[in-house]
Protein backbone atom coordinates (compact mmCIF):
# COMPACT_ATOMS: atom_id res chain seq x y z
CA UNK A 1 0.00 0.00 0.00
CA UNK A 2 3.01 2.40 0.64
CA UNK A 3 4.24 2.06 -3.04
CA UNK A 4 0.85 2.79 -4.71
CA UNK A 5 0.57 5.83 -1.84
CA UNK A 6 4.23 7.21 -3.20
CA UNK A 7 3.26 6.86 -6.55
CA UNK A 8 0.26 8.60 -6.49
CA UNK A 9 2.05 11.36 -4.31
CA UNK A 10 4.90 11.74 -7.31
CA UNK A 11 1.96 12.04 -9.86
CA UNK A 12 0.17 15.10 -7.89
CA UNK A 13 3.53 17.27 -7.39
CA UNK A 14 3.25 20.07 -9.66
CA UNK A 15 5.35 20.40 -12.69
CA UNK A 16 7.26 23.39 -11.27
CA UNK A 17 9.00 20.97 -8.91
CA UNK A 18 9.98 18.56 -11.42
CA UNK A 19 12.78 21.30 -12.92
CA UNK A 20 15.41 18.48 -11.90
CA UNK A 21 13.55 16.30 -14.80
CA UNK A 22 14.77 17.59 -17.78
CA UNK A 23 11.92 16.00 -20.35
CA UNK A 24 9.59 16.40 -17.37
CA UNK A 25 7.28 13.68 -17.43
CA UNK A 26 7.05 10.48 -15.07
CA UNK A 27 5.33 7.26 -17.00
CA UNK A 28 2.62 5.54 -15.10
CA UNK A 29 2.15 2.07 -16.50
CA UNK A 30 0.04 -1.26 -14.95
CA UNK A 31 -1.02 -4.58 -15.67
CA UNK A 32 -4.14 -5.48 -13.67
CA UNK A 33 -6.82 -8.28 -12.87
CA UNK A 34 -9.89 -8.26 -10.66
CA UNK A 35 -12.86 -10.14 -10.48
CA UNK A 36 -15.26 -12.79 -8.24
CA UNK A 37 -15.93 -16.41 -8.78
CA UNK A 38 -17.94 -19.70 -7.99
CA UNK A 39 -18.18 -23.33 -8.39
CA UNK A 40 -21.51 -23.90 -10.20
CA UNK A 41 -21.69 -26.73 -8.59
CA UNK A 42 -22.18 -25.73 -5.17
CA UNK A 43 -21.41 -22.33 -4.67
CA UNK A 44 -17.67 -23.11 -2.62
CA UNK A 45 -14.88 -20.68 -2.90
CA UNK A 46 -12.60 -20.96 -5.75
CA UNK A 47 -11.39 -17.49 -7.23
CA UNK A 48 -8.25 -17.72 -7.69
CA UNK A 49 -7.79 -21.50 -7.34
CA UNK A 50 -5.57 -23.29 -10.66
CA UNK A 51 -7.68 -26.10 -12.05
CA UNK A 52 -4.04 -27.00 -13.49
CA UNK A 53 -2.42 -30.15 -12.67
CA UNK A 54 0.75 -28.56 -11.60
CA UNK A 55 -1.16 -25.31 -9.45
CA UNK A 56 1.21 -22.63 -12.28
CA UNK A 57 -0.52 -21.34 -15.61
CA UNK A 58 0.99 -23.57 -18.16
CA UNK A 59 -2.63 -25.07 -18.78
CA UNK A 60 -4.35 -21.75 -19.52
CA UNK A 61 -4.49 -18.50 -16.75
CA UNK A 62 -7.71 -17.48 -17.08
CA UNK A 63 -8.65 -18.67 -13.28
CA UNK A 64 -6.14 -16.78 -12.33
CA UNK A 65 -6.64 -14.42 -8.69
CA UNK A 66 -6.24 -10.90 -7.87
CA UNK A 67 -3.34 -9.22 -8.99
CA UNK A 68 -2.07 -5.39 -9.73
CA UNK A 69 1.79 -5.01 -10.67
CA UNK A 70 2.25 -0.95 -11.47
CA UNK A 71 5.29 0.38 -13.08
CA UNK A 72 6.72 3.79 -12.32
CA UNK A 73 9.58 5.30 -14.62
CA UNK A 74 11.35 8.42 -13.97
CA UNK A 75 13.12 9.78 -17.07
CA UNK A 76 15.38 11.49 -15.44
CA UNK A 77 16.79 12.61 -19.08
CA UNK A 78 14.55 11.32 -21.75
CA UNK A 79 16.34 10.33 -25.78
CA UNK A 80 15.03 12.88 -28.37
CA UNK A 81 13.49 12.55 -31.63
CA UNK A 82 15.77 14.68 -33.09
CA UNK A 83 19.22 13.16 -31.51
CA UNK A 84 18.67 9.83 -30.92
CA UNK A 85 22.51 9.71 -30.03
CA UNK A 86 21.84 12.00 -27.05
CA UNK A 87 22.29 10.09 -23.53
CA UNK A 88 19.65 9.43 -21.29
CA UNK A 89 19.01 7.66 -18.62
CA UNK A 90 15.66 6.39 -16.30
CA UNK A 91 14.67 4.90 -13.06
CA UNK A 92 12.17 2.10 -13.11
CA UNK A 93 10.29 1.28 -10.29
CA UNK A 94 7.49 -2.10 -10.03
CA UNK A 95 5.77 -3.00 -7.26
CA UNK A 96 3.33 -5.88 -7.56
CA UNK A 97 0.15 -6.51 -5.32
CA UNK A 98 -1.93 -9.60 -4.31
CA UNK A 99 -4.07 -10.97 -1.49
CA UNK A 100 -1.45 -12.54 1.20
CA UNK A 101 -4.18 -15.79 1.60
CA UNK A 102 -5.30 -16.23 -1.75
CA UNK A 103 -8.79 -14.18 -1.16
CA UNK A 104 -10.02 -11.14 -2.88
CA UNK A 105 -7.47 -7.78 -3.17
CA UNK A 106 -9.66 -5.43 -1.94
CA UNK A 107 -10.35 -4.14 1.56
CA UNK A 108 -13.98 -4.41 1.64
CA UNK A 109 -14.16 -7.91 0.78
CA UNK A 110 -10.76 -9.46 2.77
CA UNK A 111 -8.86 -8.13 5.95
CA UNK A 112 -7.16 -5.47 3.63
CA UNK A 113 -4.62 -4.60 6.46
CA UNK A 114 -3.57 -7.74 6.92
CA UNK A 115 -3.30 -9.56 3.74
CA UNK A 116 -2.64 -7.70 1.04
CA UNK A 117 1.02 -8.20 0.25
CA UNK A 118 3.74 -6.69 -1.95
CA UNK A 119 6.65 -7.13 -3.34
CA UNK A 120 9.20 -5.18 -5.01
CA UNK A 121 9.84 -6.67 -8.92
CA UNK A 122 11.75 -3.85 -10.20
CA UNK A 123 14.32 -1.15 -9.06
CA UNK A 124 16.86 -0.63 -11.30
CA UNK A 125 18.59 2.46 -13.35
CA UNK A 126 19.20 2.64 -17.09
CA UNK A 127 21.17 4.25 -19.33
CA UNK A 128 21.71 4.96 -22.87
CA UNK A 129 23.91 6.01 -25.54
CA UNK A 130 26.55 6.20 -23.12
CA UNK A 131 30.37 6.23 -24.16
CA UNK A 132 29.09 5.62 -27.51
CA UNK A 133 26.27 5.53 -29.26
CA UNK A 134 23.77 2.46 -29.01
CA UNK A 135 25.39 1.82 -25.86
CA UNK A 136 23.13 0.32 -23.31
CA UNK A 137 24.15 -0.08 -19.61
CA UNK A 138 21.84 -0.84 -16.74
CA UNK A 139 22.03 -1.90 -12.44
CA UNK A 140 19.65 -3.22 -9.96
CA UNK A 141 16.51 -5.60 -9.90
CA UNK A 142 14.77 -5.62 -13.35
CA UNK A 143 12.48 -7.86 -15.45
CA UNK A 144 15.44 -9.45 -17.50
CA UNK A 145 13.06 -11.72 -20.24
CA UNK A 146 12.27 -12.04 -23.44
CA UNK A 147 8.91 -13.13 -24.88
CA UNK A 148 5.72 -14.94 -23.30
CA UNK A 149 2.91 -17.51 -24.30
CA UNK A 150 0.67 -14.39 -22.90
CA UNK A 151 -2.30 -17.23 -22.69
CA UNK A 152 -0.20 -19.32 -20.50
CA UNK A 153 1.71 -16.44 -18.26
CA UNK A 154 4.78 -18.36 -19.34
CA UNK A 155 7.85 -16.19 -20.53
CA UNK A 156 9.99 -19.08 -21.69
CA UNK A 157 13.45 -19.18 -23.47
CA UNK A 158 15.05 -16.44 -21.30
CA UNK A 159 13.09 -15.74 -18.00
CA UNK A 160 16.44 -14.56 -15.99
CA UNK A 161 14.28 -12.09 -13.35
CA UNK A 162 16.86 -11.22 -11.47
CA UNK A 163 19.04 -8.77 -9.39
CA UNK A 164 22.40 -7.16 -11.34
CA UNK A 165 23.51 -5.61 -14.21
CA UNK A 166 24.13 -6.01 -17.93
CA UNK A 167 25.79 -3.85 -21.26
CA UNK A 168 23.63 -4.12 -24.08
CA UNK A 169 24.96 -2.99 -27.92
CA UNK A 170 22.67 -3.21 -30.61
CA UNK A 171 21.71 -6.93 -31.01
CA UNK A 172 24.17 -8.34 -28.18
CA UNK A 173 23.32 -8.57 -24.45
CA UNK A 174 25.50 -9.31 -21.49
CA UNK A 175 24.48 -9.49 -18.12
CA UNK A 176 26.14 -10.59 -14.78
CA UNK A 177 22.91 -12.06 -12.43
CA UNK A 178 22.98 -13.21 -9.13
CA UNK A 179 20.89 -15.53 -6.99
CA UNK A 180 20.47 -16.56 -3.48
CA UNK A 181 18.08 -18.14 -0.89
CA UNK A 182 17.40 -20.03 2.48
CA UNK A 183 17.40 -23.88 0.36
CA UNK A 184 20.23 -26.37 1.45
CA UNK A 185 21.56 -25.11 -2.30
CA UNK A 186 22.56 -21.93 -0.83
CA UNK A 187 23.00 -22.05 2.84
CA UNK A 188 23.80 -24.36 5.40
CA UNK A 189 24.91 -24.89 9.00
CA UNK A 190 27.72 -26.17 11.18
CA UNK A 191 27.25 -28.21 13.83
CA UNK A 192 30.07 -26.65 16.33
CA UNK A 193 29.87 -29.80 19.00
CA UNK A 194 28.07 -27.46 21.63
CA UNK A 195 24.48 -27.65 22.48
CA UNK A 196 24.38 -25.08 24.48
CA UNK A 197 24.96 -22.37 21.13
CA UNK A 198 23.36 -22.25 17.86
CA UNK A 199 24.79 -23.86 15.27
CA UNK A 200 26.39 -21.39 13.24
CA UNK A 201 25.06 -20.57 9.37
CA UNK A 202 26.95 -19.93 6.04
CA UNK A 203 25.42 -18.55 3.03
CA UNK A 204 26.92 -18.46 -0.77
CA UNK A 205 25.17 -16.93 -3.79
CA UNK A 206 24.86 -18.32 -7.73
CA UNK A 207 26.58 -16.15 -10.27
CA UNK A 208 25.29 -16.35 -13.81
CA UNK A 209 26.97 -14.83 -16.84
CA UNK A 210 24.82 -14.49 -19.25
CA UNK A 211 25.12 -14.01 -23.27
CA UNK A 212 22.49 -13.16 -25.83
CA UNK A 213 22.29 -11.84 -29.31
CA UNK A 214 19.87 -11.40 -31.80
CA UNK A 215 20.52 -12.02 -35.56
CA UNK A 216 18.04 -9.86 -38.00
CA UNK A 217 17.33 -12.35 -40.76
CA UNK A 218 15.81 -11.13 -44.11
CA UNK A 219 14.89 -7.81 -42.31
CA UNK A 220 11.32 -9.49 -40.80
CA UNK A 221 12.49 -12.78 -39.40
CA UNK A 222 15.36 -13.20 -36.45
CA UNK A 223 17.36 -15.48 -34.67
CA UNK A 224 18.11 -15.09 -30.66
CA UNK A 225 20.94 -17.11 -28.92
CA UNK A 226 21.41 -17.51 -25.46
CA UNK A 227 24.40 -18.76 -23.36
CA UNK A 228 24.42 -18.92 -19.59
CA UNK A 229 27.05 -20.11 -17.47
CA UNK A 230 26.09 -20.84 -14.26
CA UNK A 231 29.29 -20.55 -10.40
CA UNK A 232 28.22 -21.68 -7.05
CA UNK A 233 31.64 -21.45 -5.42
CA UNK A 234 31.96 -23.53 -2.17
CA UNK A 235 30.34 -22.77 0.86
CA UNK A 236 33.22 -22.79 3.34
CA UNK A 237 32.75 -22.53 7.08
CA UNK A 238 35.10 -19.93 9.17
CA UNK A 239 36.51 -22.34 11.49
CA UNK A 240 38.45 -24.61 10.24
CA UNK A 241 37.93 -23.75 5.95
CA UNK A 242 36.50 -26.93 5.30
CA UNK A 243 34.04 -26.76 2.64
CA UNK A 244 30.65 -28.03 4.21
CA UNK A 245 29.13 -27.84 0.73
CA UNK A 246 31.09 -28.66 -2.63
CA UNK A 247 31.29 -25.46 -5.34
CA UNK A 248 29.19 -26.59 -8.60
CA UNK A 249 28.87 -25.22 -12.30
CA UNK A 250 26.00 -25.10 -14.88
CA UNK A 251 25.43 -24.14 -18.42
CA UNK A 252 23.32 -23.36 -20.86
CA UNK A 253 22.53 -22.92 -24.40
CA UNK A 254 19.70 -22.10 -27.06
CA UNK A 255 17.95 -20.95 -29.75
CA UNK A 256 15.20 -19.23 -30.64
CA UNK A 257 14.00 -18.46 -33.93
CA UNK A 258 11.28 -15.86 -34.71
CA UNK A 259 9.21 -15.49 -38.13
CA UNK A 260 7.39 -12.40 -38.90
CA UNK A 261 3.87 -13.62 -40.94
CA UNK A 262 2.76 -10.37 -41.38
CA UNK A 263 -0.31 -8.26 -40.35
CA UNK A 264 0.40 -8.56 -36.69
CA UNK A 265 0.94 -12.39 -37.05
CA UNK A 266 4.23 -14.43 -36.17
CA UNK A 267 5.91 -18.11 -35.30
CA UNK A 268 8.29 -18.48 -32.72
CA UNK A 269 9.98 -21.37 -32.35
CA UNK A 270 12.57 -22.03 -29.17
CA UNK A 271 14.80 -24.75 -28.30
CA UNK A 272 16.76 -24.73 -24.92
CA UNK A 273 19.10 -26.90 -23.21
CA UNK A 274 20.68 -26.59 -19.61
CA UNK A 275 23.30 -28.78 -17.55
CA UNK A 276 24.55 -29.35 -13.78
CA UNK A 277 23.25 -26.70 -11.61
CA UNK A 278 21.46 -24.73 -14.69
CA UNK A 279 18.69 -27.78 -15.48
CA UNK A 280 15.67 -26.34 -13.82
CA UNK A 281 13.16 -26.92 -16.59
CA UNK A 282 10.31 -29.15 -15.31
CA UNK A 283 6.94 -26.92 -15.05
CA UNK A 284 8.36 -23.94 -16.07
CA UNK A 285 10.80 -23.15 -13.66
CA UNK A 286 14.07 -20.97 -14.63
CA UNK A 287 16.99 -22.43 -15.38
CA UNK A 288 18.80 -21.77 -11.81
CA UNK A 289 16.13 -23.39 -10.25
CA UNK A 290 18.09 -26.77 -9.80
CA UNK A 291 16.23 -29.69 -10.74
CA UNK A 292 16.37 -33.04 -8.51
CA UNK A 293 19.27 -34.45 -6.05
CA UNK A 294 22.83 -34.61 -6.35
CA UNK A 295 25.65 -37.36 -7.43
CA UNK A 296 27.48 -38.98 -4.30
CA UNK A 297 30.18 -36.24 -4.40
CA UNK A 298 26.90 -33.79 -3.84
CA UNK A 299 27.58 -32.47 -7.42
CA UNK A 300 24.88 -32.11 -10.25
CA UNK A 301 27.33 -33.10 -13.07
CA UNK A 302 25.06 -35.40 -15.29
CA UNK A 303 22.09 -32.99 -14.29
CA UNK A 304 20.29 -32.10 -17.33
CA UNK A 305 16.79 -29.83 -18.50
CA UNK A 306 15.68 -29.79 -22.00
CA UNK A 307 12.82 -27.07 -22.87
CA UNK A 308 10.87 -26.67 -26.12
CA UNK A 309 8.58 -24.09 -26.85
CA UNK A 310 6.31 -23.19 -30.31
CA UNK A 311 4.17 -20.05 -29.92
CA UNK A 312 2.04 -18.74 -32.69
CA UNK A 313 -0.73 -15.93 -33.52
CA UNK A 314 -2.60 -15.88 -36.34
CA UNK A 315 -4.67 -12.80 -37.54
CA UNK A 316 -7.06 -14.78 -40.08
CA UNK A 317 -9.02 -11.88 -41.46
CA UNK A 318 -11.31 -8.89 -39.58
CA UNK A 319 -13.51 -11.43 -37.47
CA UNK A 320 -11.29 -14.14 -36.33
CA UNK A 321 -7.53 -14.63 -34.42
CA UNK A 322 -5.82 -17.84 -32.57
CA UNK A 323 -3.22 -17.96 -30.77
CA UNK A 324 -1.65 -21.25 -29.70
CA UNK A 325 1.43 -22.72 -28.42
CA UNK A 326 2.93 -26.16 -27.41
CA UNK A 327 5.47 -26.35 -24.40
CA UNK A 328 7.64 -29.95 -23.56
CA UNK A 329 9.78 -29.31 -20.28
CA UNK A 330 11.81 -32.57 -19.00
CA UNK A 331 14.34 -32.20 -15.80
CA UNK A 332 17.28 -34.93 -14.63
CA UNK A 333 18.73 -34.97 -11.71
CA UNK A 334 22.47 -36.16 -10.85
CA UNK A 335 21.82 -39.05 -8.95
CA UNK A 336 20.97 -41.67 -11.19
CA UNK A 337 18.26 -42.86 -9.63
CA UNK A 338 15.06 -44.02 -11.45
CA UNK A 339 12.92 -41.56 -9.54
CA UNK A 340 15.16 -38.43 -10.00
CA UNK A 341 13.55 -37.26 -13.71
CA UNK A 342 10.39 -35.33 -14.73
CA UNK A 343 8.18 -34.00 -17.39
CA UNK A 344 5.76 -31.77 -18.30
CA UNK A 345 3.63 -31.14 -21.72
CA UNK A 346 0.73 -27.73 -21.99
CA UNK A 347 -0.79 -27.42 -25.41
CA UNK A 348 -3.59 -24.59 -25.65
CA UNK A 349 -5.24 -22.25 -28.48
CA UNK A 350 -6.93 -19.33 -27.68
CA UNK A 351 -9.52 -18.46 -30.03
CA UNK A 352 -10.83 -14.85 -30.99
CA UNK A 353 -14.10 -13.92 -32.50
CA UNK A 354 -14.46 -10.64 -33.26
CA UNK A 355 -18.63 -10.59 -33.04
CA UNK A 356 -18.68 -6.54 -32.30
CA UNK A 357 -16.30 -4.08 -32.30
CA UNK A 358 -16.72 -3.97 -28.40
CA UNK A 359 -18.20 -7.40 -28.27
CA UNK A 360 -15.15 -10.69 -28.55
CA UNK A 361 -16.26 -14.40 -28.26
CA UNK A 362 -13.36 -15.93 -26.99
CA UNK A 363 -12.67 -19.58 -26.22
CA UNK A 364 -9.94 -21.50 -25.13
CA UNK A 365 -8.71 -25.18 -25.27
CA UNK A 366 -5.87 -26.79 -23.52
CA UNK A 367 -4.17 -30.16 -22.66
CA UNK A 368 -1.58 -30.52 -19.99
CA UNK A 369 0.28 -34.13 -18.91
CA UNK A 370 2.66 -34.92 -16.77
CA UNK A 371 4.91 -37.62 -15.21
CA UNK A 372 7.63 -38.68 -12.73
CA UNK A 373 10.45 -41.13 -12.56
CA UNK A 374 9.26 -44.55 -11.03
CA UNK A 375 11.31 -46.76 -9.10
CA UNK A 376 12.50 -49.77 -11.20
CA UNK A 377 10.04 -52.59 -10.98
CA UNK A 378 7.13 -50.73 -10.79
CA UNK A 379 4.51 -50.51 -13.43
CA UNK A 380 3.99 -47.20 -15.27
CA UNK A 381 0.73 -46.00 -14.15
CA UNK A 382 -1.81 -43.78 -16.53
CA UNK A 383 -0.83 -40.64 -17.49
CA UNK A 384 -1.99 -38.00 -15.54
CA UNK A 385 -3.23 -35.26 -17.90
CA UNK A 386 -5.95 -32.79 -17.88
CA UNK A 387 -8.23 -31.31 -20.85
CA UNK A 388 -9.89 -27.67 -19.99
CA UNK A 389 -12.78 -25.83 -22.32
CA UNK A 390 -13.25 -22.29 -21.40
CA UNK A 391 -16.01 -19.98 -23.10
CA UNK A 392 -15.23 -16.53 -22.59
CA UNK A 393 -18.04 -13.55 -24.00
CA UNK A 394 -15.39 -10.48 -23.66
CA UNK A 395 -16.52 -6.77 -23.53
CA UNK A 396 -14.19 -4.55 -25.09
CA UNK A 397 -14.18 -0.91 -24.55
CA UNK A 398 -11.42 0.54 -26.82
CA UNK A 399 -13.25 -1.70 -29.90
CA UNK A 400 -9.83 -2.92 -31.37
CA UNK A 401 -9.90 -6.23 -32.89
CA UNK A 402 -6.75 -7.74 -31.38
CA UNK A 403 -5.99 -10.48 -29.22
CA UNK A 404 -4.32 -7.52 -27.17
CA UNK A 405 -7.28 -5.29 -26.98
CA UNK A 406 -7.35 -4.15 -23.16
CA UNK A 407 -9.08 -3.51 -21.14
CA UNK A 408 -11.21 -6.23 -21.25
CA UNK A 409 -14.87 -7.50 -19.23
CA UNK A 410 -14.72 -11.10 -19.22
CA UNK A 411 -17.89 -13.94 -18.05
CA UNK A 412 -15.61 -17.11 -17.82
CA UNK A 413 -16.88 -20.30 -17.61
CA UNK A 414 -14.19 -23.58 -17.31
CA UNK A 415 -14.93 -26.92 -17.43
CA UNK A 416 -11.72 -29.28 -16.93
CA UNK A 417 -11.43 -33.21 -17.54
CA UNK A 418 -9.22 -35.04 -15.38
CA UNK A 419 -8.13 -38.57 -16.53
CA UNK A 420 -8.25 -41.68 -14.42
CA UNK A 421 -3.78 -41.17 -13.68
CA UNK A 422 -4.46 -37.48 -12.92
CA UNK A 423 -6.95 -38.53 -10.40
CA UNK A 424 -4.28 -41.39 -8.87
CA UNK A 425 -1.53 -39.33 -8.72
CA UNK A 426 -3.70 -36.44 -7.28
CA UNK A 427 -4.97 -39.19 -4.03
CA UNK A 428 -0.81 -40.33 -4.25
CA UNK A 429 -0.01 -36.35 -3.15
CA UNK A 430 1.70 -36.24 -6.80
CA UNK A 431 0.21 -33.45 -8.22
CA UNK A 432 -0.22 -30.07 -6.45
CA UNK A 433 -3.28 -28.49 -8.27
CA UNK A 434 -5.04 -26.08 -5.97
CA UNK A 435 -8.72 -27.27 -6.81
CA UNK A 436 -7.98 -30.98 -6.52
CA UNK A 437 -6.82 -30.42 -2.73
CA UNK A 438 -9.59 -28.54 -2.44
CA UNK A 439 -12.38 -30.55 -3.91
CA UNK A 440 -10.64 -33.61 -3.84
CA UNK A 441 -9.68 -36.33 -7.11
CA UNK A 442 -12.47 -36.08 -9.52
CA UNK A 443 -13.49 -36.61 -12.83
CA UNK A 444 -14.51 -32.70 -13.47
CA UNK A 445 -14.08 -29.14 -12.24
CA UNK A 446 -15.91 -26.61 -12.87
CA UNK A 447 -15.53 -22.41 -12.64
CA UNK A 448 -17.76 -19.50 -13.25
CA UNK A 449 -16.22 -16.12 -12.72
CA UNK A 450 -16.14 -12.50 -13.97
CA UNK A 451 -13.15 -10.37 -14.36
CA UNK A 452 -11.45 -7.13 -15.39
CA UNK A 453 -7.96 -7.05 -17.18
CA UNK A 454 -6.07 -4.35 -18.05
CA UNK A 455 -2.63 -2.83 -18.89
CA UNK A 456 -1.35 0.48 -20.16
Amino acid sequence: MTSLVAVLALLAVPSTARAGLEAGPIELGMYGRVGVAWNPQNGRYIHGKSLNLLGNPLGGRLEEGDYLEPTLKLNIVRPTAEDNTKPYFHVVLTPSMFSNNGSFLGAFANNFSAQLRIELFQAYLEAGNVLIPDLTIWAGQRFYRGSDVHIADYYFFNQLNSQGFGIKYKGLDVALLLQTGNSGQYSARLDDGDPTTSDPSFQRQRSVLVGQYVLPVMEKHSVHFLGEFHLLPANRAQIGGEPIAPGDVGYVAGVKFRADLGNGSFNETALRFGGGIANGAFAGSPTWSTYGRANEDGKFSGGSGIEFVDHFLYNVNPLFTVNAYAIFQRSQGASGESTDNAFNFAAGARTFLYLHDQFHLINELTWQGVGFGLPEGVETPPLPYAVKFSVVPTIVPTGERSAWARPHLRLIYTLAYYSEGARGAAMAGALVSPYMQDFGPRTFGHYLGTRAEWWF
